[in-house]
């Protein structure tokens, strides 16, 4: 059982499917105005670490800071469309804001929201829904299909993290989750000043790798005093002095959101594609989306995912799906190939590829469709090509 799975608390506002590499989802921001110290109660990081394991979960609303300074390189407005919030690599740079509201069984719903656009992703009983006003259309994941008297909620996490890591990238409980399960000897524990965030006095924990052998220098996580909700994640670049990542609350409220909140229903004229959610995912169902579970080499923050993704045609062009593909998916695939292209080549006893390298990630894509990733310097990745 995982470190994630023994702390229910640290999870609860993060329901649906996200970028698909936790990594990823743990390197979103620049740091939000630093806020001044504030006097406390003194407690040990393991006093704090017992609190949080043991705190309830929380019903609030309230809005986040979202911005990203990963060292990457301009991208065209055509590659991050521009002001949809809906599209991944609009939120690889820049200032982004999302509102969030959670009432435990009633649902979770996280708002992202763009320049004259708005993205809706709902975790209610009826399912996952995201909504993107940009364009009208609606993605719509069904609870499975069981029997017997057990049903799964779909706020609740399965085996593979799937719903839980959905709006990592948008929630501090995402960067504080992943940070969290880095905790074994690998990992130096303390706490640092306490803090105020979002008008909140807060503990701050600061996470700091023994290993040399990764790009991340620390993370520091500030939990609510009151109720231990994660209120900010700050992840730093090893070697530098401001954080390369900050996901935080400007405001927030812990009073029960109002039920209209999580009410969804596919506005008259919307696109909706629906998916059914497995009962439990498995290698077929992945390998009927023509992907394959990753396997991890390493520990703690020196890990390496490798793994292999299906190759698209990089003729296809914007405008055209092809026959039975959604227009967003072949869009989407030309993106991804015009960010290759951006990229360096890089080749060695492993292969050939595409190696994109950020402050605190490395990611390497082979032309035969294999990848590596991790918070870890390229060679890394390499070796862990080479045995894949």
């Amino acid at each position: 059982m995982s470190l994630f799975d023994r702390r229910p608390a640290l999870r609860w506002v993060a329901p649906g499917a996200a970028l698909a590499v936790v990594v990823v989802g743990t390197q979103i921001a620049t740091r939000l105005p630093a806020d001044a110290a504030v006097t406390l109660p003194h407690i040990t990081a393991a006093q704090l670490l017992t609190q949080v394991e043991s705190a309830k979960p929380q019903a609030l609303q309230g809005t986040v800071s979202v911005s990203m300074n990963l060292g990457l390189p301009s991208l065209p407005t055509s590659m991050t469309g521009g002001s949809d919030s809906a599209q991944p690599l609009s939120w690889l740079s820049g200032t982004h804001t999302a509102k969030v509201w959670y009432d435990g069984a009633a649902g979770s719903r996280v708002a992202l929201l763009g320049d004259g656009s708005e993205t809706d992703i709902y975790a209610i009983s009826t399912g996952v829904w995201v909504w993107n006003s940009a364009d009208r259309s609606v993605e719509h994941i069904a609870p499975p299909v069981v029997t017997g008297n057990h049903r799964q909620h779909p706020l609740k996490s399965n085996s593979t993290g799937t719903t839980a890591d959905s709006q990592a990238l948008t929630t501090p409980e995402g960067v504080a989750s992943w940070a969290l399960q880095q905790l074994d000897a690998t990992t130096a524990v303390t706490t640092s000043s306490n803090v105020s965030v979002a008008g909140r006095s807060a503990y701050q924990l600061v996470l700091t790798p023994k290993t040399s052998g990764t790009k991340i220098g620390s993370v520091r996580v500030a939990f609510d005093a009151a109720t231990k909700v994660p209120l900010r994640a700050e992840v730093y670049a090893a070697g530098a002095s401001s954080p390369a990542v900050s996901v935080g609350f400007s405001s927030v409220s812990f009073t029960k959101p109002a039920a209209g909140n999580f009410d969804f229903t596919p506005p008259p004229g919307a696109k909706v594609t629906v998916q059914q959610m497995p009962a439990k995912p498995s290698a077929n169902s992945l390998s009927s989306l023509g992907l394959t579970a990753p396997t991890v080499t390493g520990t703690g923050w020196a890990s390496v995912a490798t793994g292999t993704l299906p190759m698209t045609n990089p003729n296809v062009t914007e405008g055209d799906s092809g026959q039975g593909s959604p227009q967003r998916t072949s869009n989407s695939a030309t993106s991804m190939t015009q960010l290759l292209k951006l990229l360096p080549t890089v080749s060695g006893s492993w292969g050939t590829g595409h190696l994109l390298s950020t402050s605190l990630f490395t990611a390497v894509l082979a032309n035969d469709g294999r990848y590596a990733i991790g918070a870890v310097p390229a060679q890394t990745l390499y070796t862990a090509l080479a045995k894949h």
